[in-house]
């Protein structure tokens, strides 16, 4: 007499669930890797959105403590490539690299700039300026340095830019704003609103900050 379990033997073989199956397993891990590489080289070398966050780039960059803003950039400009002043930029924070910042190109190597004192810190919120402490005129220029930008947020007051951490490396330079795209109504295209003398004209442009 054949034993109970005998009629296992007589039912049709299926193979192993696809959740199981070990080549399923490697064909989706490699389309995950392939994925995540095409997004990293995209985002890296050619451009993307993303999201800002803080005031010191308003008006131009809006805030609402509602959401962040969404910009478009492009990352051909990284590095500092075909990066000219009045460009609205990101970049590695040169002091803090886990963090990125938003700003606006004032100078190129070799432009001389304004020095203009730095902007408030968290512990001059509630402070009121009486006697221009933040994000006055100094009677004074700097020269920028060779592979290097000066750069400053349009909302002087309330940014922390090159007046804090100095001339910024243009390795530094991750991508050039191009765009406000959310929120809707704020959409619009980001140019340079800064006015710079015809380079012909003198050895060097004189850039106010």
């Amino acid at each position: 007499m054949p034993p109970p379990w005998a009629f296992l033997h007589r039912l049709p073989h299926k193979s192993a669930p696809a959740i199981l199956n070990p080549q399923t397993w490697a064909r989706n891990v490699l389309l995950v890797g392939k994925v995540a590489l095409f997004t990293h080289v995209f985002y890296s070398y050619i451009g993307g959105v993303g999201a800002t966050t803080g005031i010191s780039m308003t008006p131009t960059i809006p805030h609402s403590w509602n959401g962040h803003p969404w910009i478009l950039y492009s990352s051909l400009h990284r590095r500092g490539r075909n990066i000219k002043v009045g460009d609205v930029i990101t970049y590695t924070n040169p002091i803090f690299p886990n963090e990125s910042g938003c700003k606006r190109v004032i100078g190129m190597p070799g432009d001389f700039v304004s020095v203009i004192t730095t902007g408030r810190g968290e512990d001059d919120v509630e402070a009121v300026d009486t006697e221009g402490k933040w994000a006055s005129i100094k009677e004074q220029v700097i020269r920028v340095p060779e592979g290097h930008c000066w750069v400053a947020g349009d909302n002087l007051e309330w940014s922390r830019d090159s007046r804090t951490f100095g001339p910024l490396p243009l390795g530094l330079v991750k991508a050039k704003v191009l765009a406000v795209i959310l929120p809707f109504k704020e959409a619009k295209w980001v140019g340079s609103n800064v006015d710079v003398v015809d380079p012909k004209i003198g050895e060097r442009d004189w850039v106010a900050q």
